[in-house]
């Protein structure tokens, strides 16, 4: 038992989070149904957020935790309209997190991608979701090429393509749907 503390704490370990934080983020794109989405998105901020800690990378471990409650919430939420706009409220909160734990390019990073994948999980409707989702991408990986987070890096592109065809599919999906009506 305590090899396996010492072990988790060592930042050595930091490469095992971070590869947990990538299965997670590489799957949540295939689900279809958004509170699966969230809760892989919710193990995903929560492996990298150890991940990033271990790195030493205050600002990334933060916003990561900032969105694990914010996902949390929008999986309470549920058909709460009152409740889901509640996750609007932890913008704010990255915002100030990003500004107590500045440190320059990769904060900035971090800071972009958090919120604009917050605002994706706040979209009721899974293709809002994945689109504004999709934005965040560039500035994740950019994020982690900076800080050297390279599972994260790997998670983020491979993420991104699988969650672009998924994008694609529901889209197309929906096209051919209103076109048969």
């Amino acid at each position: 038992m305590t090899l396996a503390a010492t072990s988790l704490i060592d930042p050595a370990a930091a490469p095992i989070f971070g590869i947990a934080g990538l299965a997670a983020q590489m799957v949540w794109p295939l689900f279809r149904r958004r509170e699966t989405m969230l809760t892989v998105q919710l193990g995903a901020a929560c492996s990298y957020a150890a991940s990033y800690a271990l790195m030493g990378q205050n600002t990334a471990a933060a916003v990561c935790l900032t969105g694990a409650i914010q996902t949390t919430v929008a999986l309470l939420a549920g058909d709460r309209p009152w409740l889901a706009r509640m996750g609007y409220v932890f913008l704010p909160v990255v915002l100030a997190v990003g500004a107590m734990t500045y440190s320059g390019l990769p904060t900035l990073l971090a800071v972009t991608a958090c919120c604009l994948i917050m605002i994706g999980r706040m979209q009721g409707d899974t293709l809002r979701m994945r689109g504004v989702q999709l934005t965040a991408s560039p500035f994740g990986a950019a994020h982690d090429v900076v800080v050297g987070a390279w599972p994260a890096l790997a998670g983020a592109l491979i993420s991104f393509t699988i969650a672009a065809t998924a994008f694609r599919r529901e889209l197309n999906g929906r096209r051919h749907g209103a076109a048969q009506a």
